[in-house]
């Protein structure tokens, strides 16, 4: 906590701490004063110097005081060796301003105080100067300044500055700075209070101004010159009272007064017991508010001006010009602080400002140095001003009158209030113990940026000298709207994402709000009410899904692209109708359509196999937090009307291609849908093919079958399973080349299964036909000549009819049997056995062909049939039969005459066992043996021609003719 220490202990070590040497006294007069100007065109400038006079000084006569323009062109400020081009005598205007710093009862005059506290007036003074576009330096000066604390008493040099330089093309005219009329620059101040001082000024050209403390001048150049500003040792000392506690000083440095220490402050005690520390006082400047905050702790109140001090606040003025900026000017204040001992009066404090419109956006800011109210444009605020004194809250209180003295133009100043565009102004109960003061803002929007410093003076009653407290109250415009346009969506959108999505022709509702509706002041009434709003919807550029009414707080609109929807409020009361609007926008984002994907399980499966599909929608590329909700509507072979679901299981049986379709719907009523297919082939059941090496066998023969499985489209690794058969071992049921040995006809089936999931599994099956015992057969035709006529007479043709069991019809492919055919003479004509090797004839065929003997005799004619399946040779059945080769040689002649030698008609040379007939040319039988034995010899037959005709055992006659020659 920080306070003013006043302790006995503290009064101990004043001597040391506060002491000064005392300052030779001078018959001077002035005390402080400042020049401003105003551009009057072309060139011309009005100068105004303000003089600040002790009343008891000399009075300023005619011609005392000359404008002297110093042109330093490029050269850097002050440029004192510049010679004055242009002067002008100042002429005094207006009557003297005398100072009121006292009360009526201790004022014997304008311009008199109580005695030894002079009062002080001012003098306003004007002359006029043609200045051409230069660097110029404008002073006064005269003789003398009284004596001070601070500083050596001497000239008072008062000066200004303009650069009216030509910025490229640009022509440069100024009007300087004008400090408030309401300030004091001569200031009796109380010792141990706070004070604080005012310099507040109106920028007419809005340029931008720095404040700054800086030396008071006695010449061009040459600042004043500082006394020593006295020092102090470290101190530690108790501090009598209970409990025990000590105060622990560290000193202040000496040295010399200068601009930013102008005036002895003195300390404050800070901390608690068992130590306590003084800290010394520095002065407070506030650039904002343009004010010089200080708490004086020294006080000599003997006739040497130890009380008196000088300060000065430079005001420095700059511009930006063609995108330059330049200081423009400069105009500097002098005032004098005097310090006098108030007695028991305290100094009003400071206005305190309370914001009373909740949630207005206005705020406020109060500290010793410092009150600020912030307030929004286009916003009604209602701010009070509380005025008090320290006096009148003490017990009892001491009534203190107060009087609050503000610009008589408040409200219709346009630096100040601006006849109500920035707002109001009322003052009650003045002249009362506690005056209070009421702000109604609502600034227009062309306010905003704009500062306002209010210049306000609280004076109490006290008597000889009042307690006066000035303090600048910083109004600043800022940019409000508190009651802003809000747009917001009647429902999310797409998975709530910030900013809302929907899809091209989806739709949206957007709702138009008033986020903290304001108030309006009636000043008319005096009295305020709700205020009342317009919306206003319109689109950005290349927007669309405006509907055809636009003006309604809440719209529905069906973008196809990305649209900004912007929303305009304006109040529809008030002053500030049609110019404090507010804008908001909202941007519905149309994203691409969706895409909805399909996973089947498999591509290709056979008739009946099951396939999950799975759906899955999404928006390509889609921003973060754009996430529909879908729902899934399937159709396709099988699957029943309305099905819907994410995933679905299909058993397609439709060989070919079968396509599935799936409708993607995202949340309503937002327009996003897709939909895709996907195709799944369903193949023909695998090719199931088994063979045997051998499909007819021997019984009992090994045979090795060969199961395959072919597809047509999927590819597959198939497993085989046969069926339990005869002649298959059960070990052998799931080989896919089984070795089998049935013993009759068999059929073996085997079962190829794909991948189950795919479900591709067919059946085949092969007949292994077991062949059955050969029974080997074939007839004989014989005795046929080479004529075809059926002979007893060699050669004789055979032919042979091949009648062997089973047949090749009833053999099956890959079976034969194979002949083969011999014959073998084992007998000659005359039945004796002969040894004769088989001979072979026709070339193995079923069906030899025909086979010519030209040998008498009895043959074997011998058939072997051989039954082979597939290669493996089964049975061999032989058949044979015995055929005669007669040796019938039927003579044309014979002589009977004894000779031996053709006696007799012989046909062959071993008994016929056939019946010989003899006709002679009248067809008379003159012959006949039943079985003839070669032994007719004519018979007494005359010569001639005989007819026979010989039948042997089979009926087969052979006839011919024979002569008898004798």
């Amino acid at each position: 906590m920080r306070k003013i220490v006043h302790s006995f202990t503290l009064l101990l070590f004043a001597c040391a701490l506060l002491l000064g040497s005392a300052q030779e006294a001078h018959a001077s007069h002035l005390l402080g004063g400042d020049m401003t100007y105003v551009s009057l065109g072309n060139n011309q400038y009005r100068v105004k110097f303000r003089l600040y006079r002790d009343c008891t000084g000399i009075l300023p006569t005619p011609g005392d005081f000359v404008l002297e323009c110093r042109n330093g062109g490029n050269a850097t400020f002050p440029f004192c060796n510049v010679a004055s081009s242009v002067s002008a005598t100042f002429v005094q205007q207006g009557a003297v301003e005398a100072g009121n710093p006292f009360c009526a009862a201790a004022s014997a005059g304008p311009c008199q105080g109580p005695t030894g506290l002079p009062n002080y007036d001012v003098y306003n003074f004007l002359a006029t100067v043609t200045l051409p576009p230069g660097n110029w330096a404008l002073s006064t000066f005269s003789n003398a300044r009284p004596a001070l604390a601070n500083a050596v008493d001497g000239n008072l040099y008062v000066e200004a500055t303009l650069d009216n330089r030509n910025q490229g093309t640009t022509a440069v005219a100024n009007n300087s700075p004008q400090f408030d009329p309401q300030d004091i620059p001569i200031q009796y101040v109380c010792w141990t209070q706070p004070t604080t001082i005012t310099y507040s000024s109106t920028e007419p050209d809005g340029d931008s101004l720095v404040y700054t403390l800086t030396d008071p001048l006695q010449g061009c150049g040459s600042p004043v010159t500082y006394k020593a500003f006295p020092g102090s040792a470290p101190f530690i000392g108790p501090i009598p009272g209970n409990p025990s506690c000590f105060f622990n000083f560290p000193g202040i440095p000496g040295g010399n007064y200068s601009a930013t220490n102008p005036i002895r402050l003195g300390l404050d005690t800070v901390g608690t017991c068992p130590v306590k520390t003084g800290v010394p006082r520095t002065i407070r400047f506030n650039q904002q508010a343009r004010t010089l905050s200080f708490t004086p702790g020294f006080l000599d109140t003997t006739p040497t001006g130890n009380n008196k001090y000088q300060i000065a606040v430079r005001i420095t003025e700059y511009r930006r010009i063609n995108g330059v900026r330049r200081i423009i000017g400069r105009v500097t204040r002098e005032a004098n602080i005097i310090v006098i001992n108030c007695g028991n009066n305290s100094t009003p404090k400071p206005p305190e400002a309370n914001p009373i419109t909740v949630n207005s956006g206005t705020s406020t800011v109060n500290t010793a140095d410092t009150t600020r109210i912030d307030v929004r444009s286009c916003n009604y605020s209602r701010v009070e001003l509380n005025f008090t004194d320290p006096d009148n809250l003490k017990t009892p209180s001491a009534n203190q009158i107060l009087k609050v003295v503000l610009p008589a133009n408040i409200n219709t100043d346009p630096n100040l209030l601006d006849s109500g565009d920035v707002g109001t102004f009322s003052l009650s109960n003045n002249n009362t113990t506690n005056p209070r003061g009421v702000f109604f803002f609502q600034p227009s929007p062309n306010t905003v940026g704009r500062i306002i410093r209010l210049n306000i003076r609280v004076e109490d009653d006290a008597c000889p000298i009042k307690g006066i407290q000035n303090r600048v109250v910083v109004i600043r415009i800022v940019k409000g709207n508190v009651a802003t346009a809000a747009a917001t969506v009647g429902s999310p959108g797409i998975g709530g994402a910030t900013p809302p999505a929907i899809c091209a022709g989806g739709s949206l509702t957007l709702q138009g709000n008033v986020q903290r509706p304001d108030s309006i002041r009636r000043i008319a009434t005096n009295t305020t009410q709700a205020q009342q709003y317009s919306f206003q919807w319109s689109v950005a550029p290349g927007g669309s899904g405006l509907p055809a009414v636009t003006n309604t707080q809440n719209i529905t609109v069906n973008p196809t692209v990305t649209t900004r929807y912007r929303l305009a409020i304006a109040p529809t009361l008030g002053f500030a109708q049609g110019s404090c609007g507010d804008t908001t926008s909202i941007l519905v984002r149309v994203v691409g359509p969706p895409v909805v994907a399909i996973q089947r399980s498999l591509p290709q499966v056979c008739a009946g196999a099951a396939v999950n599909l799975v759906a899955t929608a999404s928006i390509p590329n889609a921003p973060t937090g754009v996430n529909d909700v879908y729902t899934y509507r399937w159709s396709g072979p099988g699957i029943p009307a309305n099905t819907t679901g994410a995933t679905l299981t299909v058993r397609p049986t439709t060989v070919g291609v079968n396509t599935y379709t799936v409708t993607a719907t995202g949340a309503s009523p937002y327009g996003c849908s897709a939909t895709n297919t996907v195709q799944v082939t369903v193949t023909p059941p695998p090719t199931v093919r088994v063979t045997a090496a051998s499909q007819f066998s021997c019984p009992g023969t090994p045979v090795v079958l060969s199961a395959t499985a072919t597809t047509s489209g999927i590819p597959d690794t198939y497993t085989f399973r046969f069926a339990p058969a005869p002649g298959l071992a059960t070990a052998d049921e799931t080989k896919a080349n089984p070795t089998v040995s049935p013993l009759v006809t068999t059929r073996y089936r085997v079962t190829a299964s794909g991948n189950p999931a795919t479900g591709c599994a067919d059946t085949a099956s092969v007949v292994v036909r077991v062949l059955p015992a050969v029974t080997a057969r074939f007839n004989t035709a014989d005795s046929l000549s080479i004529t075809g006529q059926r002979t007893n007479r060699p050669p004789v043709v055979f032919t042979f009819n091949n009648t062997t069991l089973p047949t090749a019809a009833n053999l099956g492919a890959g079976n034969s049997i194979a002949y083969t055919w011999t014959y073998q003479r084992i007998k000659d004509v005359l039945g004796t056995p002969v040894t004769e090797p088989a001979t072979a004839f026709g070339n193995n065929l079923q069906n030899p062909g025909q086979l010519r003997l030209g040998i008498a005799g009895t043959y074997r004619i011998r058939m072997t049939a051989t039954l082979s399946g597939s290669g493996n040779t089964c049975k061999t059945e032989s058949y044979e039969r015995l055929v005669i080769v007669p040796d019938l040689e039927v003579p044309n002649v014979i002589t009977p005459n004894g000779d031996q030698q053709n006696d007799v008609f012989k046909v062959s040379t071993a008994g016929t066992n056939s019946k010989l007939e003899i006709y002679n040319r009248w067809g008379r039988k003159v012959y006949e043996q039943t079985n003839y034995q070669n032994n007719w010899g004519g018979d007494n037959q005359p010569a001639g021609v005989y007819y026979y005709l010989l039948t042997d055992k089979n009926g087969v006659a052979t006839k011919g003719w024979i002569e008898v020659v004798r």
